[in-house]
């Protein structure tokens, strides 16, 4: 039988905390990131997640450097993998880097500008677990993240928690309430946990 200890052990007690920062017209983004211990690990750094981008990622594109630069262009990308851009049409951003993307669209937009800069940036990816687990809040997505491994990234649940009714609330809306004792004890039942996604341990 495992247990949800054999799934603390195998995730990294340092998560990156990140954040993009969006500027009109001389638009540019970065990342500043910083590591957590978790108690009794050794310190780790991750230096990078995941950078290609996935479904409902807010992709942020501006165009400078010419003398009329169009609007700053926001939109999520759809589940076919695709954005719609002004006088490009359809995009597959899906999978592709953001210094990818930049480089596509710099030699698309180059049918219409010269001497442009395309820049583009994303929102970081996260999720949150909140209410009786050890160290609630914010953490980043990582692809394959699932319920047990998020509980694990928030220091696994508190004394007080009831772990038969955990309330987990997808980026769409929808919520389902989950029996994590029951997921510990019979690991196939554990599900993808996704970006933007809530789970709320409530006390016993």
């Amino acid at each position: 039988m495992i247990r949800l200890s054999s799934y603390l052990k195998n995730v990294a007690g340092a998560f990156i905390l990140a954040a993009t920062l969006i500027c009109t017209l001389t638009f540019t983004s970065g990342c500043i990131s910083s590591g957590q211990n978790t108690p009794g690990t050794n310190p780790t750094t991750i230096s990078q997640i995941s950078d290609k981008l996935q479904v409902n990622d807010l992709v942020t594109i501006a165009i400078s450097g010419v003398p009329k630069p169009p609007p700053i262009h926001a939109e999520r990308i759809k589940e076919d993998g695709t954005l719609t851009l002004p006088l490009i049409g359809t995009y597959q951003a899906l999978n592709k880097t953001q210094s990818e993307i930049q480089t596509e669209l710099t030699e698309l937009y180059g049918k219409y500008y010269t001497g442009h800069v395309v820049t583009v940036a994303s929102e970081g990816r996260y999720i949150y677990i909140n209410g009786e687990v050890r160290m609630p809040g914010k953490a980043i997505y990582v692809p394959g993240m699932t319920f047990l491994r998020a509980i694990a990234v928030a220091g696994g649940y508190s004394t007080f928690a009831s772990r038969t009714r955990v309330r987990v609330t997808h980026a769409d809306g929808t919520s389902k309430v989950v029996n994590g004792r029951s997921i510990e004890r019979n690991p196939s039942k554990d599900f993808p946990i996704l970006p933007g996604d809530y789970i709320e341990v409530p006390k016993r």
